[in-house]
């Protein structure tokens, strides 16, 4: 398992407040994307919400479980979020959408609030998008990403961590097979980024392009 993280801060602010990490053992991975909204304290939120599932990582796992099982995954990510919660907020404010994913035998697992993204990347480079943003455009959750890139109202999130809300994901679960490409994104990658672009960056990480008014910010994972 492989994985490349880029994140770009955007035009219409000075400091970056998304965040993105990666944890690999053996043949699994655990991976996280957060936005911070525009309130504040919300990039530092999204940075210390990031360093904070990765340091529970390895204590979860520790106290066993089946984990080949979607719903053991489901409840793994649950107790990290559950817990995590209060200690974050007892010293940051602002509030942020995150996507938590974990892959392992075989099986991803998605836990997330708002409109951070999950995707297989296809072989022609295009991307199959797993997750339904939380935002009012998509109130339905039956629109497309293509569709939702396009309308204002895909800006107002329905859903994302704060302090006075506990957390409450949404799960997405997906199969594996064997050498998928996975992309794990916020907003400003899926929305302000053209098809072709997301594409040239897969394919091209480290290529310069036109930076757009949100930050935008992937991890490209290789199974």
């Amino acid at each position: 398992m492989r994985y490349i993280t880029r994140s770009v801060t955007g035009q219409t602010r000075n400091a970056n407040h998304d965040s993105a990490g990666a944890r690999c053992d053996g043949g699994s991975g655990l991976f996280v994307v957060t936005d911070g909204t525009s309130k504040p304290g919300s990039g530092q939120l999204a940075e210390c919400f990031v360093n904070g599932v990765l340091a529970a990582y390895p204590k979860h796992m520790d106290r066993g479980g089946d984990l080949t099982e979607y719903g053991a995954v489901e409840l793994l990510l649950g107790s990290v979020l559950t817990e995590l919660h209060p200690a974050l907020f007892a010293e940051q404010t602002g509030s942020m959408c995150y996507l938590i994913g974990f892959a392992a035998h075989g099986k991803l697992s998605l836990a997330y609030e708002g409109d951070c993204s999950c995707g297989v990347v296809t072989s022609a480079g295009a991307i199959d998008w797993i997750t339904p943003p939380h935002c009012k455009a998509n109130w339905r959750r039956d629109r497309s990403h293509r569709e939702l890139a396009q309308d204002p109202a895909r800006n107002r999130v329905t859903r994302c961590l704060k302090q006075n809300r506990a957390p409450d994901p949404d799960f997405a679960f997906h199969p594996l097979a064997v050498g998928e490409r996975l992309v794990f994104v916020t907003d400003g990658f899926w929305a302000e980024l053209t098809e072709s672009q997301q594409s040239s960056l897969l394919a091209a990480p480290d290529s310069d392009f036109i930076a757009v008014e949100d930050d935008v910010t992937w991890i490209d994972v290789q199974l």
